[in-house]
């Protein structure tokens, strides 16, 4: 633990924390979303929009999963510092309690700090893993209500993102955590939707790069048609192990983004279906996927990827298109969770109606 100091001390004290404020309330912006569902309380949280990131601002890095080495850490630093960024961490950023960064406790009073900080204009999760699901009922939401800002991960963050913007407002971001491959496309995205907003963005898409004859990475519809609605999603199995919990996903009337990796076809299958069968996902807008990778494995008698996701998603009769860049890959593009999204199944086309920070 000692080493793990030295190294924190060199790298930039921890800032003192600051006593709890509304200034980010203020800063922030907050209107009604009126697709927002009654969710367990009856109460329909106001959305609120973070306030836009800049170069100089302050990022707090926090490791509310699995754990990431000292070389993570500094990966991370060097990333967002190329971008413009300041950074800033406690001691707890690097612990680890088997496979998760630290105890439960530790993990949310972490996350909570930096919600907390006036000297935090947003927070980025280092990795995923696992452990986000498990300090959902220790954060104080009422306190990320009252200081809200930008809050950016994927995979295992999925499970804070949609109970954040579910149980808040506030809307969250599903994009690179600090160790993803920060390329050109990457971070124009992260530009187009945290720091330079206009009123409508469509998202690129890119296949990656030595993938040709890969079928995980096509491009296509499933089911065709045009939808909008408010933007919820993230990791299958993140969502699938949310399902009878006091923060199980809100489905109906939105745009429902997808992704998975490293599961068996009929995993993914089994998965969506308890999707399906548990939640209201059936009474989705839309759904757009992005890139399931090393998913479209199976033992003999083998089913395709495509022809698994065609049974379960077309008797729904909504639009659904497989195959957009973002997922566990290296050309990802950021999407927030609680913003008004268009989809156009026929053409793979998926765009943002409005900005996501002010």
């Amino acid at each position: 633990m000692t080493s793990r100091r030295t190294f924190i001390k060199k790298s930039g004290a921890l800032a003192a924390v600051t006593a709890a404020s509304v200034t980010g309330l203020c800063a922030g912006s907050l209107e009604p979303d009126s697709s927002v569902q009654e969710h367990h309380t009856g109460v329909r949280p106001p959305r609120i929009l973070p306030k836009r990131l800049k170069e100089g601002d302050q990022i707090g890095l926090v490791t509310p999963g699995s754990s990431v080495t000292e070389e993570q850490l500094t990966d991370c630093i060097t990333r967002l510092e190329e971008m413009g960024f300041r950074t800033t961490y406690n001691d707890s950023v690097l612990s680890e309690y088997g496979y998760f960064a630290g105890i439960d406790r530790e993990r949310a009073e972490e996350l909570m700090e930096m919600f907390s900080r006036e000297d935090v204009d947003g927070i980025w999760c280092v990795r995923g893993g696992y452990g986000s699901i498990r300090i959902l009922d220790l954060l104080d939401y009422d306190q990320i209500r009252k200081h809200p800002k930008a809050f950016i991960g994927y995979s295992d963050i999925t499970a804070l993102i949609t109970s954040i913007y579910q149980e808040t407002g506030l809307v969250t971001f599903h994009g690179p955590v600090g160790i993803s491959d920060f390329n050109r496309f990457s971070v124009k995205s992260i530009n187009k939707v945290l720091l330079k907003p206009k009123g409508e963005y469509k998202y690129p898409y890119k296949r990656e790069k030595d993938t040709r004859g890969n079928p995980e990475f096509d491009c296509y519809t499933l089911t065709g048609g045009a939808a909008e609605g408010v933007l919820t999603g993230g990791n299958i199995s993140v969502l699938d192990s949310m399902i009878g919990t006091r923060f199980e996903p809100d489905f109906e009337n939105r745009i429902v983004y997808l992704e998975e990796v490293g599961e068996k076809t009929y995993r993914v299958d089994k998965m969506i279906f308890h999707l399906l069968s548990g939640t209201n996902l059936k009474r989705a807008a839309g759904i757009v996927m992005g890139v399931f990778g090393e998913c479209n494995i199976n033992e003999e008698p083998t089913l395709s990827l495509k022809v698994a996701l065609d049974d379960l998603l077309k008797p729904l009769g909504i639009p659904v298109s497989y195959g957009l860049s973002f997922g566990h890959i290296k050309r990802m593009i950021t999407i927030p969770t609680g913003i008004m999204a268009g989809m156009d199944a026929d053409k793979n086309s998926f765009r943002l109606l409005e900005p996501a920070v002010v």
